[in-house]
């Protein structure tokens, strides 16, 4: 866990100061605080300030070869300089600083500082106060430093009211770098250049310019984004003035407020987040850059620093922030650690030179946080990919297998539980009538006499759902005359045949005729119903085309032929659209078409006829479809008038058992009898012309790919926008994915519409995989499946 120390400094080097442990939180906004609010102070320090100042000028004449080699404003070189002075000068420092942070005024906040932190945790310890002159103080130097590896002093001039704030992610896949290589008298860049131009190894997009003028850098600034901005060259201070110089090449040289429209530009409109001041004397520089620029991070030196060790410093900075990801403090700390150990002898203090200044309103970033692995344009196009190949496996069918059974759990699952339809009334011919009557199959003057009584009650419209298909006993003529004439004569009866079976080879199908050989058409209906694959019946045949010879003319089903007439003579007629399709009033038979909704695949035949979607009735028992009664009481005068009054009243076998199980049919809801099946048919058409009951439709093609790209891209979005908190990216599109598509896709149902649920959770899926391998490349695929891959490409 990274951790945040925040320290308050209020005073002056001559006074002291008031001190304020701020807080101890975990390195995050709205992260966890440990301790706040400890109060204490700190002796005057201007003691320890001419020490520093002492140990400056020595160290400034050790060696001739600084990137700032004669570039200093009133430098001058000693004749009585020595290594082994500048080494006895620098331990007084620390020792001096060392006492001041150990006098009584300050331990409560030392030891809370102690008590609260762990020595394997990234620290970082921000000092707020407007007293440059502790910024130039090396605090680095405490001892507290040496017992916490991962800690680095930052410093910042106020603090911020709302607290750190990550830096914005670049929504682009580099991170793009201005690096400017300056006036390069009597040092040597090239090391520089090589290790920026390393950077595209790890996500960097660098742009090299040596020793620009002014106004190109300006134009730079102006005309372009950029997320690090690196300087290597000279660099040099006026003490007088606070102020800080940049010399670009050997006749200009450039201040802050030089070039501050262009940098105010570079921050607020294109996102600059880091700048490295890899030059001598750059302290003035980065204090004038966060504290009057609000530039999130500064990288510089406080003292002229020897070009070789600058070279390096960069070379383990770059190795520790961009290659192994480490946070930007603890990457400058664990650079300056190695230059000083390799110089330590030569250049006393040399770690003390690097620092870090930052604008308190955001949190430094990650070389991960600057750019984002994963484009929106790639984000996008992968999850066109993933809409695309979902398409052509579903254009293939292979889905289809899924998507029903998902079909099915919405169908049946669904929480609209309706009453059975109040026009409709089932006569039902049970195993219990029959042995009654003692009839099997009826008689016809047993079906004559209940259809007698029933037109005495004045239907709206009879349906027989019985057919003449097996020999009858002798019986007297005049009874199958009765019938035939009543069935021909009634404008209220529609009678049954049936073309074929479409579930069996056409060389098997079985056929009913009409009740006789001249029964006009127009009194029929077939009962044909369309089984898909399983053999289950989710779709509804209105029409047949009649492209083979059958006995059975009926142009439409029996259903329909019912429903037909009940609108008839409630005075709605049937229209046709200009799209030809059937519409009663307002209401719009949806024609189901090939390769829509759950049906992508199918062989033509699987497409006869004008067939809609079947939106069975939601019912607590399926089976109860309207008011139910037997045929027996029907027949001993036991069903009253009122219940059969303006009813449409469907007649069949229910037996469940015996010859007359093959009526019975397999649906989404299990096993239901063919006038079960038939009076849902009718249910669903009536109900949405005069209750506004919806009818079940689905997309076009287009549609469809609209809806599954629509979930992808919102998907990619989600990933696009949290990939460096990939899990919660995972979390949102999970949730999208089990919760929110689910839940529309339901709600859409229960209004009428089938929406490709399936498909678009098979493509967010896909996408997540693929996105997740893109995001994740280098830090799982190549690393562990080619490990030495990465190293090749950065040599």
């Amino acid at each position: 866990m990274a951790k945040l120390v925040k320290l308050s400094l209020e005073g002056n080097l001559e006074t002291g100061y008031q001190v304020e442990l701020i807080q101890i939180a975990e390195e995050q906004r709205d992260g966890k605080t440990f301790v706040e609010g400890i109060f204490g102070t700190l002796p005057p320090a201007a003691d320890i300030y001419q020490s520093y100042e002492t140990w400056q000028k020595n160290y400034g004449q050790l060696d001739l070869v600084f990137r700032g080699e004669f570039r200093f404003i009133g430098s001058e070189v000693s004749a009585n300089v020595s290594l082994e002075q500048c080494q006895e000068i620098a331990e007084v420092v620390k020792q001096k600083i060392n006492d001041w942070l150990d006098c009584p005024g300050f331990r409560p906040i030392s030891d809370k500082i102690l008590t609260n932190l762990d020595p394997a945790e990234d620290i970082r310890l921000l000092i707020k106060t407007t007293d440059y002159k502790l910024w130039q103080l090396p605090w680095s130097a405490w001892d507290f430093f040496e017992s916490y590896p991962n800690a680095e002093v930052v410093f910042s001039a106020f603090d911020s009211r709302y607290g750190e704030k990550p830096i914005k992610v670049t929504p682009r896949k580099n991170v793009r770098i201005l690096g400017v290589f300056g006036d390069a008298s009597n040092i040597n860049t090239h090391p520089d250049r090589d290790q920026i131009e390393r950077l595209k190894s790890v996500g960097a997009e660098p742009t090299l310019v040596p020793e620009p003028s002014v106004q190109k850098l300006r134009n730079l600034l102006w005309d372009k984004s950029w997320d690090i901005f690196f300087f290597a060259g000279h660099g040099d201070r006026e003490k007088s003035l606070n102020q800080g110089k940049i010399y670009l090449n050997s006749e200009e040289s450039l201040t802050p407020s030089e070039f501050k429209n262009s940098l105010k530009t570079a921050i607020v409109d294109h996102g600059l987040k880091i700048v490295f001041l890899n030059s001598c004397l750059g302290l003035e520089f980065a204090y004038q850059l966060v504290t009057e620029f609000g530039i999130p991070v500064v990288i510089a030196m406080r003292e002229p620093i020897p070009d070789r060790a600058a070279q390096k410093f960069l070379e383990y900075f770059l190795v520790e922030y961009a290659d192994n990801g480490r946070p930007l403090y603890v990457a400058v700390r664990r650079a300056k650690e190695r230059i000083a150990e390799e110089w330590q002898t030569h250049y006393p203090g040399l770690d003390w030179l690097p620092v870090v200044c930052q604008n308190p309103a955001s949190l430094p970033p990650k070389w991960r946080n600057l750019y984002a692995k994963l484009s929106f344009q790639q984000a996008t196009l992968t999850s066109l990919a993933c809409t695309l190949f979902v398409l052509a496996i579903k254009f293939l069918g292979v889905l289809h297998g899924a998507e029903i059974v998902v079909y099915d759990k919405l169908m049946v699952n669904r929480s609209m539980k309706e009453e059975p339809d109040p026009r409709i009334l089932v006569v039902n011919v049970s195993g219990t009538d029959l042995k009654k009557l003692q009839e099997d199959p009826l008689q016809d003057i047993t079906v004559e006499t209940a259809l007698a009584r029933l037109e005495e009650s004045e239907p709206s419209v009879i349906g027989l759902d019985i057919y003449r298909d097996i020999p009858q006993p002798k019986q007297e003529k005049s009874a199958r005359n009765a019938l035939l004439q009543r069935l021909t004569q009634s404008e209220r009866i529609v009678s049954v045949c049936k073309v074929r079976d479409n579930t069996v080879e056409e060389s098997e199908a079985t056929e009913v005729a009409a009740p006789s050989e001249n029964f006009p058409s127009q009194k029929l209906g077939f009962t044909d119903l369309v089984k898909d694959d399983d053999f289950r019946v989710r779709r509804h045949l209105v029409f047949q085309d009649l492209i083979i010879e059958s006995k059975c003319q009926a142009q439409s089903s029996f259903s329909f032929s019912l429903v037909f007439k009940y609108l008839k003579s409630k005075g709605v007629n049937l229209d046709i659209t200009k799209n030809n399709e059937l519409k009663f009033k307002n209401t719009v038979l949806a024609r189901l078409r090939p390769y829509r909704g759950i049906y992508y695949g199918q062989e033509a035949s699987f497409w006869d006829g004008y067939q809609i979607l079947l939106n069975y009735r939601s019912l607590k028992n399926v089976e109860k479809i309207g008011d139910t009664v037997s045929f027996t009481d029907l027949l001993d005068g036991k069903i009253t008038p009122d219940r059969i009054k303006n009813k449409i009243v469907i007649i069949g076998y229910n037996t469940g058992n015996g010859s007359r199980d093959a009526d019975r049919f397999v649906t989404p809801y299990g096993e239901l009898s063919g006038i079960t099946i038939h009076g849902h048919m009718v249910s669903q058409i009536i109900s949405a012309v005069e209750d506004g009951r919806p009818l079940l439709q689905v997309l076009p093609w287009w549609g469809d790919t609209l809806v599954i790209f629509g979930c992808t891209l919102i998907g990619a979005v989600v990933y696009w926008r949290f990939q460096k908190k990939l899990y919660r990216g995972i979390f949102i599109v999970g949730g999208i994915a089990f919760i929110i598509i689910p839940s529309i896709n339901y709600i859409f149902f229960i209004k009428g519409f089938y929406l490709p649920l399936l498909p678009s959770l098979v493509s967010l899926t896909s996408l997540s995989l693929t996105l997740w391998i893109i995001v994740n490349f280098d830090k799982f695929i190549v690393s562990k499946s080619f490990p030495n891959l990465k190293q090749n490409l950065k040599n």
